[in-house]
């Protein structure tokens, strides 16, 4: 892809009227995305039905762009390791709803987790399953501590690729390597790491990833991806559905008295896809794909640059975790006296949009920004 200023222009029309810094929240779609909701909706409203044969290689396609976007080679399964769900928050439950447990299993995260990846664990509280929660500093810990809250009774790690809220990037290989030897399941949150660093299954050991779009992978809301290795998938019941059953054909509807499900992802999708998140989510990723792992992220460091030495001189305080991978997160503590929402809102006032979390201001620019972005945000702060 071009990454000229005329062509980033093109295609992301944002550039033109605001500063976005929020891709940790919602992102807005770029211009490919939102003529894939056209050509979708056009189809629907020509053809209907009778477009479904098209759909069907859409989604497919989907899949194999979702898979060389993870990492996920043929040996782990490939595109039929992708399953098409509605969040991550969906995909994290069907682990959690999916595997046996038993009373005094043990699940190992980390305290600074998003509720998508604590609730689904600690709900297991019913089967008599303990979740124990790493204690962090601004959202970073080791691998030798998630190592040692682990013991014989631990059945499963999961962790936030990023965190959401200071961008820690997990020693997630190391956490992998450790579960693969010690026979635990592992698996990531990736909604703040996918599109904005690369993100590889095969090197992280994970079991399961899920990751809604609408963040870095720049898709909209309600279409995400769940992997899992074909081994830990056979351990999922998959959920009850109908687009999920063996068929002989796709208009067989008798289901019979003993339900058959197909083994391959799809056993996680239960009903009808959401094909304009897949449209829009696949033009998206091809974006992703075009533009290269390599030059988004230099591009992310390029904008963050400027808040990094800047917002010091301003009395704010950078969470900088000075890690060989960096997220596309940059939070900030505030002076003394001084509100981050307050912040925040007098940003957006400007045209910035960006979060205050958990007592941070938060920026998070993608490749569609510019060092010129910083330097803006960094004058309407100074007015503060």
């Amino acid at each position: 892809m071009d990454l000229s200023r005329e062509s980033l222009d093109r295609e992301f029309p944002w550039r033109l009227s605001t500063i976005q810094m929020n891709h940790a929240a919602v992102s807005p779609l770029p211009a490919r995305a939102v003529a894939a909701l056209a050509e979708y909706a056009q189809l629907l409203s020509t053809r209907g039905p009778l477009a479904f044969p098209e759909m069907s290689a859409r989604l497919a396609a989907l899949r194999e762009d979702a898979a060389r976007l993870l990492g996920v080679t043929e040996a782990l399964g490939g595109a039929s390791s992708i399953a098409i769900v509605p969040n991550t928050t969906y995909g994290l439950a069907l682990v959690a709803q999916g595997l046996d447990w038993h009373p005094g299993d043990v699940v190992v995260t980390t305290e600074s987790e998003f509720p998508a990846n604590l609730t689904p664990w600690l709900d297991l509280a019913r089967y008599g399953v303990e979740v124990r929660r790493v204690p962090t500093r601004d959202g970073a810990f080791t691998a030798g501590e998630v190592f040692a809250a682990c013991d014989a009774r631990t059945r499963l790690v999961s962790l936030s690729l990023v965190a959401y809220h200071t961008g820690f990037v997990a020693p997630a290989a190391e956490v992998g390597a450790f579960c693969r030897e010690s026979g635990i399941a592992f698996g990531l949150d990736a909604i703040q790491a996918a599109g904005a660093i690369p993100v590889d299954v095969a090197a992280l050991g994970a079991d399961f990833l899920s990751a809604d779009g609408h963040k870095w992978m720049l898709g909209p809301e309600g279409c995400g991806l769940f992997f899992t290795t074909p081994a830990f998938r056979a351990r999922l019941r998959p959920p009850s559905g109908w687009m999920n059953l063996k068929r002989t054909n796709p208009a067989q509807y008798d289901v019979g008295d003993r339900p058959e499900y197909v083994e391959d992802a799809t056993k996680f999708e239960i009903g009808a896809p959401p094909m304009p998140g897949v449209y829009a989510l696949h033009a998206s990723i091809g974006l992703l794909l075009e533009a290269g792992s390599e030059a988004i992220g230099a591009r992310i460091r390029a904008a963050l640059a400027p808040l990094e030495e800047g917002l010091p001189r301003l009395g704010w305080q950078p969470v900088l975790h000075r890690q060989e991978v960096r997220s596309g997160i940059l939070s900030a503590r505030p002076p003394a006296g001084t509100d981050p929402r307050r912040a925040m809102k007098h940003l957006e006032s400007s045209g910035v949009a960006c979060s205050a979390r958990a007592g941070f201001l938060r920026l998070s620019p993608h490749f569609g920004n510019e060092p010129e972005d910083a330097a803006r945000v960094l004058d309407l702060l100074a007015r503060l």
